[in-house]
Formats: C-alpha cells, structure tokens, sequence
C-alpha cells in the first residue's frame, strides 16, 4: 500500500513546514454511490484545532484498492478507506477529516515517522472522532437497535462516575435480564449478533488503543463478567474476551490519562515493558506499529526506541529486547519464544520479543497469578532489577554462517542487525531436563481424548518411587493442581482440598452426553483458565518437578526459571549445524555440555512460583552441577537442623532431592 501513488507523491504531497504540520481532506459532497474527489490541504495541528474530524477504522486488505480523485489525480486507496469515505460523504457540503492512509505520504517513510510522533495531538485536537467498524452484515441492524433501546436511566445507575464530563468506565452487569428468556430463538439471535459486533477488528486494532483513549466523546459499556456466555457462541468466545479486554485496557489508559491531566496519576507505571503482551494480541498492517503505536501510550517509550520506519521490525524487536535485557526488565520475555515465529522464519532470535503473533488472550498464554515470582520479588516497571540484568554478545563466525541473513536485511546499513546472529546471556536459578511429557490435545472438545491423556498420566505418575511431592502433597492431587495452576476460577490460591471437592463432579460432567455449560461445574473455569490440555500440557522433570508446559515442548527440553521472572520456562537445547556436523548428526550432548538453547515459552512449575528456588539458593548455598561430593553436603546440611531449615523457609524438606537442580548459573539463548 505505501507504494501504490509513489509516481505521482512528489506532485500530490508537497513538503511540509511548521510545527506539527499536518494535511487535511477536504472531502466534496455528492450522492451515495457516486465518485469520491476531495483536495488534500496543508496546515498545522494548531491552526486546525477543533475544525477537523479524525477518523479510526481498519486498514483492512491491500486487495482490490478503489479510486479517488484528490488534487486532480487518481491516487489509490484500500476498500476499507474507501468504504468509509463513502458514508461519511455529506450531500450538501464538504466534510474536513483527517485520515492517515491519505493525509499522511505513504512512500515517504520520514514523514511517516514524523506524523507517528504526533499521532495523539492529532486526534487530542480534533473535533471528533469518527469511528467506523465496517459495512453492515445480516446483524448490523439488529446489534445497532439493541443498543438504542438500551435503558440509559438504569445502565446510569451502574456507572462509575469519574470528575470530567465524557469520561468514564461503564460496566453493565448482563446482556439480558435473567427473566428475559435467553434460550429463546429472538434471544439466540441477538447474543449472536452482540458477539459479531464486537468481534469487528476494530476493536483489536493497536492503533485503537490510543485514538479511543485519547476520544472523549466515546463511551463503552461493558459485562462485569466476561467468561459466562451460552453454548451457542463458544465458537467466538476467545476472539470476544480478545476484544472485550482489549476495551477494557482503553478505559484504563483513559482514566489514567485523565488522572495525569489532573495532577493525579504516577506516570512511571505507564511503561512500555507494562504494555507489550497486551500488545501482542492486537492487530497491525506493519509489525513496527506494535511499538511505534505506545509512543504516546507509554510514557518512558523514547528509552527504548525512536519512530524509525527504515529500520526492518526484526532487527528493531531484537534491539528493544537487548535493552531490557541489559537494565534487568524482563517482562519482554513473555512475547518471546522461538515457537511463536517458526512459521514466519522471521529470523528473530528466540530471546528477543516477537508482537506479530496476534493470538487471542488466553490461548498460548499463561495466565499469570498476582502472587508469583518464580525467579524472585517483582520491580516496578519503570527500573528493572540489576541481579537479572543480561547481556547479548555475537554468535562465533562458525555459527553465524548458519543463521545467515536476506539480502534486504544483509544489504541494511546498520550494526543492530548483527542482533539477528547474536545470543543472550540470561541468569537462571534452576535447570532439569524433561523427562515426561503429555500427549497434546488437537480438538477442545474431544472429552475422550482429554480423559485418555489424564489417564495416561495418572498411570505414569502412579509408578513414581517418591511417595509425594515436593511440597508434601500427595502426587496425585500434586498433578490435578498442575493442571489448573493451582488457583481457582477466581485466582485463589486452592490446596488438595479444593481438587478433593472439585474433581470428581468435574469428570462426571465431562462424561454426561446432556451436560451444557448452565451446569458446568466449579473446576471447568479453572480448566479453562489454564489452557490444559490443549494450549498447555503436563510434563515431569528429571528431578521430579509437575510442570505445565507450552504444547510445543519435546521430551528432553528443559525447565528453567531466570532471574527476577515471574514464571518458568520451557528451553530447548541448540546445536548449530557445524556442530552437529562436526560431531556426528546422533551425537547428543548431556545438559552440562549444552552450551546454546532456544527460548520455547513460558511454564509453571508446581510448588516454585513464590520464589522458593532463590530461598533454597541461599539457605543451602547451591551451586549449579555440584559434585556428588558438595551435593551430599548441602542434603546432610538439610537434614542435620532437624527440619528447623525447612520451617524457616516455610517449605516442605521433600525439596530437599532438588538441591542438585538449583543455583545461579547464565543460560545462552539464541
């Protein structure tokens, strides 16, 4: 698309000048259906302040782009944009917006930067904010009348009112009155209507999230509960909660930016490190735009880049992720991992964050509990821990042939891309090799394939010589807490008790043909939440740690937890193909002699998400592959206080046999 009018961009776009320059599209009034002709005129923000409408749309797809007649040329535009001019025409007077795919020069990539830079006083200083979601569909109509008829007297009394006029966050509690009759057919339909609506990409879009925050007149409403909705809309569920939570990360930068205009926000908490696995699940024409779009949002953005569209999405991703690494933020990592890029040979390195996956929330992700800091106490957003602090050093040459680069990015003028044939220094506290891992589950509905897998693994763990867990539990309900990550629909923390209650009735209604979700028992949410067995699957260490782990995880893969990280993680050991060439391709090294891996993603390990691997770390001074020797003197250390170690640290003495697994030691990650 940034292509399609550079023959005729020199005539069409003259060179800007003042201070936050900007162009305007005066569109000229005609009949629906008719030919659009507008004139581009330039001006500044501050000369336009409140006589322009802004728009907010979707780009949409390149294919099949239409034509406007602007500044008597024929320039190209996508069908999204083209769509939308049409209904934004007035029959009887020109209408002034302001629309990027037009206003701003596409082929010219310094000015793209520039207008990037000032996106926000852009649609600060409009007079609205035109929001288009899109043509119509068979459920438009009804979804639009719906929310005319809505109660306003009532939704009111549910709103949380903030102190400026136009702003606020709106929760309404239900779609329907209980008495309504929901499994009606008129019923069925709406609900159905309702999640089309909001399933728009509108909604998801990253450039949504600051042109809605920054629009006063925009109101939301939002269900105060977003996981309860019937059968017949399960198929969107995922894709919904995507846009329903993305709505609600608006409203919250909204209120914060209302706090700042008032003196009273602490702006250190909107950091960039905050906001990038949000960010992951939105949507954008150019990967850049998955960062340049929080340049306004997070205040501390200038840090870690500036708005360079010359510079490829790749070496700029490695380049962030190099920065956080070496302040000790490691919050990127959650967007990192070489699984979510395999299918895109992007040639990110596993440890540097990737944001074109564009999954939903929920799938593929751990849900994080507020309690955990598996390699550690949590730091504020804004300064990182020092401990954690890492480093990035290049590949030896022998490698780095391996890794070799296209020409569009070998041919790129610029050190960073020495960052695409580089590996990270991380600190870690634990490694153990996995030894069992579970079958994946290919479809969320296969009950007998989810039963065949517990099965499977319930008979594994059955033959375990150990008689219980780590921490004191007995295996099997070690094992069902894995499985929901040991909290409940709520995030409360649960212990055995909670799976004593829970899991019979829950396998009972997982095996009845007549079950629906409006008698779906307590331990399906949890299920749910966790993404077992489908998104994530259960798997034991050497060492006998339960983990959960990413469903792309192989036996052999190791777990780890790094430095100031609030979960594990799943590594893979690397061999670069000189090495395997050298030594033989069946040549297999032990976990000792791997001297590369590959970030898989994130785990979690039961019974070490509250920092208990650094406790032990420290009480029994554990140092990475200790000899048998030094092994045998940190277990008689446990054993001689009599248990008083184990009641210092709060833990269980079973954690005793994992002392061998424990200590500092730098991982390399490629």
């Amino acid at each position: 698309m940034d292509t399609w009018n550079a023959q005729i961009a020199p005539l069409l776009y003259q060179t800007l000048s003042g201070e936050n320059p900007i162009r305007l599209l005066h569109l000229y009034p005609d009949k629906p259906g008719e030919p659009l002709y507008a004139e581009l005129v330039s001006t500044t923000i501050e000369k336009a302040s409140g006589a322009y409408e802004a728009t907010s749309y979707t780009w949409g797809s390149p294919a099949n782009p239409c034509a406007l007649h602007c500044n008597n040329f024929n320039i190209q535009i996508q069908r999204n944009a083209f769509d939308m001019l049409q209904d934004l025409r007035f029959l009887d007077k020109p209408r002034i917006v302001w629309i990027d795919a037009i206003c701003i020069n596409q082929s010219d990539i310094e000015e793209r930067a520039l207008q990037v830079s000032f996106m926000h006083d852009i649609y600060q200083q409009a007079r609205k904010v035109l929001i288009w979601l899109g043509n119509p569909d068979e459920y438009s109509a009804m979804a639009m009348a719906y929310a005319e008829g809505l109660d306003i007297s009532k939704l009111a009394g549910e709103i949380r009112e903030m102190s400026t006029p136009g702003w606020g966050i709106e929760e309404k509690s239900y779609f329907f009155e209980p008495n309504e009759g929901t499994e009606s057919n008129q019923h069925r339909t709406l609900g159905v209507a309702l999640v089309r609506f909001i399933n728009r990409p509108w909604f998801t879009r990253v450039w949504v999230q600051q042109e809605a925050s920054l629009c006063a007149q925009t109101q939301m409403i939002l269900p105060k509960n977003i996981g309860l909705y019937p059968d017949y809309i399960s198929d969107d569920l995922n894709r919904m909660l995507n846009s329903i939570l993305a709505i609600q990360h608006i409203q919250r930068r909204r209120k914060r930016l209302l706090q700042d205009l008032n003196g009273g926000s602490n702006k250190s908490h909107w950091s960039l490190a905050t906001f990038l696995n949000y960010t992951n699940r939105l949507g954008a024409t150019d990967p850049r735009d998955k960062l340049y779009a929080l340049q306004y949002i997070a205040q501390d953005a200038s840090t870690w880049f500036q708005v360079d569209y010359k510079i490829p999405w790749q070496i700029l991703y490695a380049d962030v992720s190099r920065k956080f690494l070496q302040n000790g933020i490691l919050q990127f990592i959650r967007s990192a991992g070489k699984p979510r890029r395999e299918s895109r040979d992007s040639l990110v390195p596993s440890w540097a964050l990737d944001l074109t996956n564009d999954t939903h929330w929920g799938s593929e992700t751990i849900v994080e509990h507020p309690s955990w800091m598996a390699g550690g106490p949590k730091f504020t957003f804004a300064c990182g821990d020092l401990r954690a602090a890492g480093s990035v050093q290049n590949l030896p040459r022998r490698h780095r042939r391996w890794l070799d680069l296209p020409d569009e990015l070998k041919n790129f003028n610029d050190p960073r891309k020495a960052l695409l044939q580089s590996y990270a220094n991380i600190k870690c506290l634990i490694c153990d090799e996995i030894i069992y891992v579970a079958d994946p589950l290919d479809d969320p509905f296969d009950v007998e394939g989810m039963l065949e897998i517990f099965g499977k693994d319930l008979d594994h763990i059955a033959e375990l010589t150990a008689q219980t867990y780590i921490n004191g539990d007995n295996h099997m309900d070690a094992y069902k807490l894995t499985l929901i990550l040991s909290y409940n629909d709520t995030q409360e923390i649960v212990h055995s008790e909670y799976i004593h209650n829970n899991w019979e009735p829950w396998i009972a209604w997982l095996k009845d043909p007549t079950r629906t979700r409006d008698n779906m028992p307590i331990l399906e949410y949890s299920i749910e939440a966790s993404g077992a067995p489908v998104s994530f699957r259960f798997a034991m260490t050497k060492h006998g740690y339960f983990c959960l782990v990413p469903r792309e995880t192989r036996l052999n893969d190791v777990v780890s937890i790094f430095v100031s990280y609030s979960l594990g993680v799943v590594i893979r050991p690397w061999q670069p193909p000189s090495h395997r060439k050298k030594r033989g391709q069946h040549f297999e090294e032990s976990l000792e002699q791997t001297e590369y891996f590959e970030l898989i993603g994130d785990c979690f390990i039961n019974g070490m998400m509250r920092n208990e691997a650094r406790c032990l770390i420290e009480e029994f001074h554990c140092k990475p592959n200790p000899t048998d020797a030094k092994l045998d003197a940190m277990i008689q250390a446990s054993k001689i206080r009599n248990g008083e170690s184990w009641k210092t640290l709060g833990l269980n003495s079973g954690y005793a046999r994992l002392l061998g697994t424990l200590g500092e030691r730098l991982v390399k990650l490629v």
